[in-house]
């Protein structure tokens, strides 16, 4: 008997229980179903977005109207080709006005331009303007980027003339070429190829399997328990073959059930719910099998510390559940400490690798996030080793 005897035995045995290939197989499916049709309204459906003219209303102290220096550069910003296309300026006298227009649904995102702004920026001091915002979070965020351009390309020129003298500022302004009405302020693009972005049902479909190939690595738990608890592993040592052997043997087949349901999903939800997985199948091949051992290698290191199989099953769940919340595999989260702590996890670099090829990235992209995984995949890989070294798989 050698490894590959008990590595197509262990097979077997776990393609036999029906909850086993309820959760591994039909689970996954009906979860990435359920998610890409629920949040297809939140995340779109794979076509590039089209962002509506924002209604913005300005409001300006009577002072600031009168030949102020910020109203000229507002005014020539605001009727700038690029700027005029995204914004539908309207002047409003009060912040009462505008709270009030916001919420009847006149206006999807206001401005305030704070009394003695050109004296601020006399003394040196940098322009701020005030936001109020509006209902559509999206709107908010494209009226703050569109008028914090204003704003730093007004400190700019400020700086200019406060270091060089405003002589400067006067030859910039005469050449043609430095107009700032006729540049560009907002440019809009996709990470991948132009006219790419992904559903949510490919953002899901990428989650979810990399979610539930780690749920494989409860597999191996419960099938090295599984000997110990019934008394068999003292059977499979008597045998001629070493304990390494029998260990092997298992996680072998745990990897290939691993990598089956891998190639499922994927065939899967091409077909039935069309998501496009990308145009590298030997990629997505690499990350499946870098996913496959990071599964198996984490199963391990619970499984050698844990006592029991229930305190090893709970913790690989509360491991795995960790791993896709902070990865943002349920929702994207755009905290910047949570996307720090993620980048420690398995989940968001297999993530990031099957979005990149959703979009159509230039492989030096998707093969960054590959090999981040691959190093996560190899420190677990030591961690693991480390560990059955001092602990082994026996009978105790």
């Amino acid at each position: 008997m050698n490894m590959w005897h008990i590595c197509g035995f262990e097979l077997r045995r776990i393609l036999k229980i029906r909850t086993v290939l309820l959760n591994l197989f039909i689970l996954p499916l009906v979860l990435i179903f359920i998610l890409g049709t629920a949040l297809s309204g939140t995340m779109g459906s794979g076509e590039d977005a089209v962002i509506k003219p924002v209604r913005v209303g300005i409001i300006q102290s009577t002072e600031a109207t009168e030949a102020s220096v910020v109203n000229e550069a507002l005014q020539a910003f605001l009727t700038s080709p690029a700027v005029s296309d995204m914004l539908k300026v309207r002047n409003l006298a009060t912040e009462k006005d505008a709270v009030s227009a916001l919420r009847q649904g006149e206006l999807d995102f206001a401005v305030i331009l704070p009394n003695g702004l050109q004296e601020q920026l006399v003394a040196g001091k940098a322009a701020e303007l005030q936001w109020i915002l509006g209902k559509d979070n999206t709107l908010n965020i494209v009226g703050q980027t569109v008028f914090t351009r204003f704003t730093d390309e007004l400190n700019r020129q400020v700086a200019i003339a406060k270091v060089l003298g405003p002589e400067v500022i006067a030859a910039m302004a005469s050449v043609p070429d430095n107009d700032l009405t006729e540049r560009t302020y907002i440019t809009t693009s996709s990470p991948g190829k132009v006219g790419n972005s992904y559903s949510a049902s490919q953002y899901y479909a990428a989650s979810m399997l990399a979610m539930f190939m780690l749920y494989s690595g409860m597999t191996t738990i419960n099938s090295l328990f599984s000997e110990k608890d019934k008394k068999t592993l003292i059977r499979l040592q008597a045998a001629p073959v070493g304990n390494g052997i029998i260990f092997a043997g298992k996680i072998a087949g745990n990897s290939l059930l691993a990598f089956l349901q891998a190639i499922i999903i994927i065939v899967m939800t091409y077909w039935l719910y069309g998501v496009n997985w990308g145009s590298h199948p030997w990629l997505i091949i690499l990350i499946c099998v870098l996913i496959t051992i990071a599964s198996m290698t984490i199963g391990i290191i619970v499984a050698l510390v844990s006592k029991n199989a229930t305190s090893a099953s709970g913790m690989m769940q509360a491991i795995i559940i960790a791993m896709t919340f902070i990865s943002g595999g349920f929702t994207p989260i755009a905290v910047d400490l949570v996307h720090r702590i993620s980048e420690f996890t398995v989940n968001h670099w297999a993530l990031q690798s099957f979005l990149r090829m959703m979009l159509d990235s230039p492989v030096s992209d998707i093969v960054h996030n590959i090999v981040m995984l691959g190093v996560v995949c190899a420190v677990l890989i030591l961690i693991a080793g480390v560990i059955y070294r001092k602990v082994g798989y026996r009978y105790e």
